[in-house]
């Protein structure tokens, strides 16, 4: 008959073999032999903790400690079922046992700084993998644990020295190559990204993760197809992956494809309900399709997805406007998001006014001018960053909540043009500036650079060069910041005179546009000032437009003397130039030949 060391013997190998149930029938029977067998009741404890079983592994593990309180083995062991459970605090409690008698416990370090992570301490999460690998510098584990904490902290480079360290000391070492691969791409170094994410998918074909994240930079670097692929893959290995969901959601609403990614977001917040990015992009794909109703029903998760969105008057007691009548009191309308978005709503303004009271309208800055002389506002406030209103308010509400408050659906859109009227005084000026022959053309190649998808939306100067050599065409720039500096390289016969040092306001703006023909600008606030003010205006729309301009149509229900130019390819301004080429060289055409 076997000795219990035999049975405990072959009871680790098939325990370590994966056969569970007879390693779990041979400690068991030592146990019955010998009830007070330490080793096999810690042993039967990990068993019952592999299974999920962690109210029972700690039962026995309590039973092995009672029995020997000073082997720090089983401190360790009771820490990760603690953490399998979730009760941080008394997993690091026994992590600080274990270390207390056996101060050169590696493991245990490592194991208690994976709680601290758990729980945000990420510097003593990063002190406990310091101690883990001074006793024991191969440690990949620890180097890969500590990456990622210093990672959470903002600190890439010393992240990715520690990943680094890892993959060295361990070459197949799957989720370090995955974690050095985002931390490579947040600094902008994809290609090695790239990389680290295939390395991590040779050693582990099965890594969701790899191939989600994967997918996210290779849609940064327009390898849209190829980045759907590997979303989709992340989704076969684990259909219950909400992230993957929500990154192939966005992919396939940027390829216009609006009713599969509204089916994935869907999955992403039934998955994870509180998923806030999801229900936002989910709403914007909403409106991008023309649905309204369900557009703007979702648009309010912003203020959850975005912390920019929400307003300092969120904690202040003062509840939100829902549309009632505020006769008698004072709604406080707050400015949100870009001057593009401010200008598009102002539009509800007069309606606003006709529930009500007071109309008090924070705008920034730039805006207070264009703004001022509007009859439904009460009281104008400029926006300041750093200083919080004095004005007194009963409620108060978003501009950008409008569409919402009043159910706008696409028959129902505001859109009685002009609502925003030129400085008649700035306007005389400008007409003497601007004053001559020919088809006057104001144009804009460029938005803020501090726009998320700025580098689709916004083209060169020198895509316009087409339009310089039609007959009888003088345009004029109205383009500010960096991107005006392309002006003077842009070379040719034709001068091309840009007034962005003479544009302090959107008042000069405005005064320019009044006198122009024509208003040809990619996506920007400029855009929006020349629709609001009923002025002929083309817009070039990237292949994946904001929601606002929806998909293929060629007109705007916002904006009644707008034609829209769409991106047929991601990225191809060419054929967009082409069809403005011909449609101002009939124009023109038409124009002078009325003026005959």
């Amino acid at each position: 008959m076997p000795t219990a060391a035999e049975t405990m013997e072959r009871a680790t190998r098939y325990h370590s073999g994966g056969n569970l149930g007879k390693a779990e029938q041979l400690y068991r029977r030592v146990l019955k032999d010998n009830p007070s067998d330490l080793a096999a009741l810690h042993a039967l404890g990990i068993l019952a903790h592999q299974a999920g079983n962690h109210h029972e592994a700690i039962e026995l593990l309590s039973k092995a400690i009672a029995g020997d309180p000073h082997r720090a083995q089983f401190h360790n062991t009771l820490g990760l079922i603690f953490e399998a459970l979730g009760d941080i605090e008394r997993a690091v409690n026994a992590y600080q046992k274990a270390v207390s008698l056996k101060p050169d416990y590696a493991e245990a370090y490592h194991n208690m700084a994976i709680s601290l992570l758990s729980q945000g301490h990420y510097a003593a999460a990063v002190q406990n993998c310091r101690q883990a690998v001074s006793l024991k510098p191969d440690h990949a584990e620890a180097y890969n644990t500590m990456g990622f904490s210093l990672e959470k902290q903002q600190r890439h480079t010393e992240a990715i020295e520690n990943y680094e360290r890892a993959v060295r000391l361990k070459p197949d070492f799957a989720e370090a190559h995955n974690h050095l691969g985002v931390v490579l791409n947040e600094r902008g170094r994809s290609i090695e990204a790239i990389e680290n994410y295939r390395r991590a998918l040779r050693i582990d074909p099965d890594y969701a993760e790899a191939y989600n994240n994967l997918g996210i930079v290779l849609k940064d670097r327009e390898q849209f197809a190829e980045a759907i692929t590997h979303f989709e893959r992340a989704l076969e290995l684990d259909p219950d992956f909400a992230e993957a969901h929500y990154n192939l959601a966005n992919s396939l609403r940027d390829e216009g494809r609006c009713a599969g990614a509204l089916d994935h977001y869907k999955c992403a917040t039934r998955l994870k309900p509180d998923y806030a990015e999801a229900h936002w992009n989910m709403s914007l794909t909403f409106l991008l399709s023309g649905d309204f109703e369900e557009g703007w029903k979702g648009y309010q998760w912003r203020r959850n997805a975005d912390p920019k969105t929400r307003h300092r008057h969120e904690g202040s007691g003062k509840p939100r406007w829902a549309g009632e009548s505020f006769a008698g009191r004072r709604l406080f309308v707050h400015c949100e998001q870009g001057f593009g978005d401010n200008i598009q709503l102002a539009r509800y303004l007069p309606m606003v006014k006709a529930r009500g009271g007071t109309v008090i309208l924070e705008t920034p800055g730039p805006l207070t001018g264009l703004l001022r002389e509007s009859p439904e506002i009460d009281e104008l406030v400029e926006y300041d960053p750093n200083r919080e209103s004095a004005v007194a308010f009963d409620v108060f509400a978003s501009l950008l909540d409008m569409p919402f408050i009043f159910g706008t659906t696409l028959e129902t859109i505001p859109a009685d043009v002009p609502y925003i009227h030129a400085d008649p005084t700035k306007v005389e000026y400008w007409h003497t500036r601007v004053l001559g022959p020919g088809f006057k053309v104001g144009i804009v190649w460029a938005g803020s650079t501090a726009h998320g998808n700025d580098r689709y939306r916004s083209c060169k100067l020198q895509c316009f060069a087409p339009l310089r050599e039609i007959d009888n065409v003088c345009l004029y720039g109205l383009q500010k910041g960096e991107a005006a500096g392309q002006v003077k390289d842009l070379g040719g016969e034709k001068p091309l005179t840009n007034f962005a040092d003479e544009l302090h306001d959107f008042t000069d703006t405005a005064a320019v546009i009044e006198n122009l023909d024509l208003v040809i600008s990619v996506d920007t606030s400029v855009l929006h000032l020349a629709g609001a003010m009923g002025k002929a205006t083309w817009a070039l729309l990237p292949f994946a437009p904001e929601w606002r301009w929806m998909l293929s149509r060629r007109d705007s229900p916002w904006y009644p003397t707008m034609k829209l130019f769409r991106q047929d390819t991601w990225s191809g301004w060419d054929g967009v130039f082409q069809r403005v080429a011909e449609e101002l060289c009939m124009m023109t055409r038409r124009d002078k030949n009325q003026g005959l």
